[in-house]
């Protein structure tokens, strides 16, 4: 099965070493009882980082965190702080909220997070992004304090599954799951603030399964906080709903709507576009809210880096729904990773990839998949690549999405749609390649991998340009999360999936899909939290 291989490298000979092995075209470590050539986790966690790299000073980013302000989607000229990011859902005009400048980093400064453990590297990375709002040591806390809880030391090791190609384990946080990285970063930066305001939140959000476990677990207990979790009663597993209700506790409400993913999605999103009526702030646990997507940017920095980066290019292909991962990784990019391909990997719902290959993108009915975390019609980061390639015209992002809400379908126009061809490849993977991926991965590696990773290796192997370039696959989700699908593989699962956990009694509600109830429910939920805060 998987062999982890830890470099230390706390002397200038192993660095040496791990440099000169991780720049080879296909790592091989060296010859060790029990360590095979290939299949090899590289797990790079230095305890204490050199001198010179904690001394560092990013001066470009500095200046930006200074200043950085966010500007909606849809009209760009009112700015935002970072706490109304976080403390929210969509801008005020019902578009999302992006950075209304980027923090790009020089090649140099690339070189000096290299050796960085993961929650340095973060911090670097993400703190650009939060002008004022946070103390650098108090973010240092959170970030170290978020990471502690992930099962592996090196947070997100690599696992070489062939030559030049690699997967990243994003699956050691506490659900399993690629969420965690974003959700329990929010959750300590959402109680940072509430602990100074002195105010509640609804934390609320919808979920195919992945997404409402991480939050669960991200909020579960947290003082002055309920998180109300959406989950469809159609394409729902019986795995990821015991998932859902087996680990909450009294601030947690899941609510069962009739329909689909999508259904659940648009009654969320009239929700907090709408009229607040609860008392309490109303804020996204989903990736449209910003800080989700700024927090994956960690991992991709934190891949590329360890397989070169940024002397050499790196290519990644990411397993993605609502376009969240994909759009962070984007943004590294315009941050200076030098990324050479970004490759979408969807199921059979190819919303995404249909649109990269015909400029046609538009709103269907979902169909069911071994997948169901990414079974979605609409991406919802959808928007905000939009105010990227439409070289940040509110007017015509708010005039597309417009159309979209309304006829359920856009074109761009044909420039536009070219320039998204530039920045992305794309491959649909039905359910039956899916089966095959996670059988050939077993059988050539003894490596375990899920549904979610197994589309993303699948159109890695696909649709990658250059054998030459390291390829990394995000492992999203972990292969426990699946277990009854791994067994339909055709591979041996001596892992216990969610299945084997009891379900509390917990509260769960049944609604039909209809706002006006929903609504109604949350209503009485905040009156009663607010009436037991008292």
């Amino acid at each position: 099965m998987q062999t982890h291989l830890a470099w230390h490298g706390r002397c200038a000979r192993h660095r040496s070493i791990l440099r000169l092995l991780m720049r080879t075209t296909s790592f091989s470590p060296p010859e060790s009882p029990g360590i095979a050539r290939e299949g090899t986790a590289v797990a790079v966690n230095f305890s204490r980082a050199p001198s010179r790299v904690q001394m560092a000073v990013l001066r470009d980013g500095e200046r930006v965190s200074q200043i950085m302000k966010y500007v909606s989607t849809r009209t760009p000229g009112k700015e935002f702080e970072f706490s109304e990011v976080l403390m929210g859902a969509y801008a005020p005009d019902g578009g999302l909220f992006v950075p209304h400048k980027v923090p790009r980093f020089k090649k140099e400064d690339l070189l000096k997070l290299e050796w960085l453990p993961f929650n340095e590297l973060a911090r670097h990375v993400i703190e650009p992004f939060m002008g004022n709002y946070i103390p650098q040591d108090e973010l240092s806390r959170m970030l170290e304090e978020t990471f502690e809880r992930f099962k592996s030391k090196a947070v997100a090791p690599l696992y070489q599954t062939a030559s030049n190609e690699w997967v990243l384990e994003l699956f050691h946080g506490p659900a399993g799951v690629y969420q965690d990285f974003g959700l329990q970063l929010m959750s300590r930066l959402v109680e940072y603030t509430l602990t100074k305001s002195g105010k509640r939140a609804l934390v609320i959000g919808c979920t195919g399964g992945d997404t409402g476990a991480a939050a669960i677990k991200a909020f579960n207990g947290m003082d002055g906080v309920t998180v109300i979790v959406l989950h469809p009663s159609k394409g729902t597993t019986e795995e990821h709903r015991r998932r859902l209700l087996s680990t909450a506790e009294g601030n947690i409400v899941n609510i069962s709507v009739e329909g689909d993913y999508s259904d659940c999605h648009r009654l969320c999103e009239k929700i907090l576009r709408g009229r607040n009526e609860t008392g309490q702030q109303l804020i996204s646990f989903n990736s449209i809210n910003w800080v989700r997507v700024l927090a994956h940017l960690a991992f991709y920095f934190y891949s590329a880096l360890q397989l070169g980066a940024p002397k050499r290019e790196i290519a990644f292909s990411v397993p993605t729904g609502n376009f969240g991962a994909l759009y962070s990784g984007y943004m590294a990019r315009e941050m200076g990773l030098p990324i050479r391909q970004l490759i979408v990997a969807t199921n059979a719902n190819a919303g995404l990839h249909k649109f990269l290959q015909s400029n046609f993108y538009s709103r269907t009915e979902i169909c069911s998949t071994k997948t169901p975390s990414m079974n979605v019609s609409l991406a919802s980061n959808f928007e905000r690549l939009q105010w990227s390639i439409l070289n940040r015209c509110g007017d015509k992002v708010a005039r597309n999405m417009e159309l979209l809400e309304g006829d359920g379908q856009i074109q761009l126009e044909r420039d536009e749609w070219l320039e998204a061809r530039k920045l992305f490849d794309s491959l649909a993977v039905e359910d039956a390649e899916t089966f095959r991926s996670i059988h050939e991965v077993f059988v050539q590696n003894g490596y375990l991998i899920s549904p979610n990773t197994a589309i993303g290796l699948r159109a890695a192997r696909v649709s990658r340009r250059s054998l030459l370039i390291p390829m990394i696959c995000l492992a999203t989700t972990h292969p426990a999360t699946a277990a009854s699908v791994l067994a339909e593989a055709d591979v041996p699962c001596p892992i216990k999936g969610a299945s084997a956990q009891p379900l509390s009694n917990d509260l769960c509600i049944s609604i039909p899909n209809d706002v006006g109830i929903l609504m109604e429910v949350i209503k009485d939920i905040s009156k009663d939290t607010m009436s037991r805060s008292r």
